[in-house]
């Protein structure tokens, strides 16, 4: 039975409004936690500062990468202006919360031992997830990598901000788990995929850095071994272990045969394995498969086919996401005595950012680590000549930013001896740190603000050459002819204007205004080769919007 509430009094409304509120909600709850970083934002705006000499430049043809050393809340916050509703794809892989000191709130530790410790943690997930939600494009989407401890916290909190579920992905990164573990040995970890929109799916690309150089009536294909090197004859059962009969001149038999040798799926070291393919596909399609002789040693081989590019499934299992393999040991035989733990295997991230990045687009880590998801989008560029960019936010804790991040970038572009197949990858960065101006609404303040403005309006227009420095005034361009002018002061107004006359070309100016105006009337006579825009107007009302 329906109430009709529009004979109800007032009071009755009131009354019945009480009564909803006190019934439970669905969703997540827990005690918001101040945060000091967030906090500091009321009283101080953040800023940009370039350190000039961490430039890394090889390819002037390539783009330019970003990294910001810095709290990730502040780094986002910058990013609100720079890069709002810019980015394609957004990777996190956000402390997990185990208890084992390994982040920190408000500059202490958060340990087992701490009673809000998971309030602590969805605190500071909220507040970043909301700043990043807001940078996405509208079919952007969000990648959220973690493990059984704040699973289910992640995902309230996910749904609470109104993402939608694209899929979880379950990796094996540990084959032989955790050892540490009481009970139950992990071997996995989740990627979460959300979005806010209808993202463009390119796929998985499982065909990811191998060549395929021979071709029949089929498809290309290469050769490769029969026998799966990560499975034991008890892993799969029987209908995987039989042999395969070889004669001398390498004819292949599925039934044993005089003269034939059985080959059994055996590696060199006595183990039993298993084939990749069980007995019945085997016997149909045996034309796909050769023996190779080679002394004492007979190996099969079966045609590896061309896939390209393939919808995911919701598990992902093999060799190249193993943590240790293609994580840890890369990340060691890189910066040795590196302290950094658990780094992810760096095929992990790539497959996970390549399934949604197009070969044009940007990714953001605003939990960037030892720089993996850099690796990783380097990684795709060199396999089909994209041009991908990434954006890196860290703090430097323990100097992670200087000593491990932004040095393993630095190796990965310039090459490293025991790695060259997946690093001497050509590209550009530019490194800053966060700074920060007085937030009180002064002039004197405002003024500040559009002194320490350069990197953010650079950042903002992808315009980071410098080809002109004048009295209160600097122009920068681009690679693409693109140009913009940042006019500080009313004194540099006359010396710009005839600069631009002089370069007779479209230019995106900053002009420094104490309101929303753009000084369109100083202008006027140039007009056809300006846009104007008020700083810091167009900065302070970003920043009145996210700490509102």
């Amino acid at each position: 039975m329906k109430n009709n509430y529009d004979n109800w009094s007032q009071k009755q409304l009131i009354e019945e409004i009480k009564k909803l509120n006190k019934r439970k909600k669905y969703g997540i709850v827990w005690e918001d936690k101040p945060e000091q970083v967030a906090d500091l934002c009321k009283e101080k705006l953040p800023v940009l500062v370039e350190v000039k000499d961490k430039k890394i430049e090889t390819d002037e043809n390539k783009p330019v990468n970003i990294f910001i050393e810095g709290d990730n809340y502040h780094a986002l916050s910058v990013l609100n202006y720079t890069h709002n509703a810019s980015i394609d794809v957004i990777y996190i892989d956000p402390p997990y919360n185990t208890g084992a000191k390994d982040w920190k709130y408000n500059n202490n530790y958060v340990d087992e031992n701490d009673t809000y410790r998971h309030s602590k943690w969805l605190s500071m997930m909220q507040k970043r997830l909301i700043l990043a939600r807001r940078l996405l494009k509208r079919n952007g989407v969000l990648i959220v990598t973690i493990d059984d401890y704040e699973l289910f916290g992640i995902l309230g909190l996910l749904d609470e901000i109104g993402a939608k579920s694209l899929g979880h992905v379950c990796i094996c990164i540990k084959p032989e788990g955790r050892r540490q573990s009481e009970y139950i040995m992990e071997a996995h970890e989740y990627a979460l995929f959300v979005t806010w929109g209808k993202p463009v799916m390119r796929g998985l690309n499982v065909d990811f850095g191998l060549d395929f150089p021979e071709k029949d009536e089929v498809s290309k294909f290469r050769w490769e071994g029969l026998m799966r090197r990560d499975s034991t004859r008890e892993d799969r059962g029987s209908s995987y272990w039989y042999p395969f009969y070889v004669s001398k001149d390498e004819k292949l038999s599925m039934t044993k045969k005089g003269g034939y040798s059985a080959v059994w799926p055996i590696n060199t070291k006595g183990i039993e394995r298993v084939w990749l393919w069980d007995k019945e596909r085997a016997s149909q399609n045996l034309q796909q498969i050769k023996a190779v002789v080679r002394k004492e040693r007979i190996t099969i081989y079966y045609k590896r086919r061309e896939m390209g590019r393939v919808k995911p499934t919701s598990f992902w299992y093999g060799s190249k996401y193993n943590a240790n393999a293609y994580g840890t040991r890369v990340l060691s035989s890189i910066l040795p005595n590196n302290t950094f733990d658990y780094p992810k295997s760096v095929y992990s991230v790539l497959d996970c950012i390549d399934i949604f990045l197009p070969k044009n687009g940007t990714v953001l880590d605003y939990f960037a680590g030892s720089g993996t998801t850099a690796h990783a989008t380097l990684l795709l560029n060199k396999s089909d000549n994209g041009s991908r960019k990434f954006i890196l936010c860290t703090n430097n804790e323990n100097r992670i930013a200087e000593d491990v991040c932004y040095p393993r970038i630095k190796k990965v572009i310039e090459g490293h001896k025991d790695y060259l197949d997946i690093t001497k990858i050509k590209g550009n960065l530019k490194y800053f740190r966060t700074d920060f101006v007085d937030a009180e609404p002064t002039d004197r303040n405002k003024k500040k603000l559009v002194d320490k403005s350069t990197e953010m309006l650079c950042l903002k227009e992808e315009c980071f050459n410098e080809i002109k420095k004048g009295h209160e005034f600097r122009i920068f361009k681009n690679n693409q002819k693109k140009h913009l002018g940042i006019v500080f002061d009313d004194e540099g107004i006359n010396e710009f204007k005839k600069e631009v006359m002089r370069m007779n070309t479209k230019i995106i100016v900053y002009v420094f205004s104490l309101d929303d105006s753009a000084r369109e009337e100083e202008f006027a006579d140039i007009s056809d080769l300006v846009e104007l825009k008020p700083i810091p107007a167009v900065i302070l009302n970003v920043y009145k919007r996210i700490f509102k």
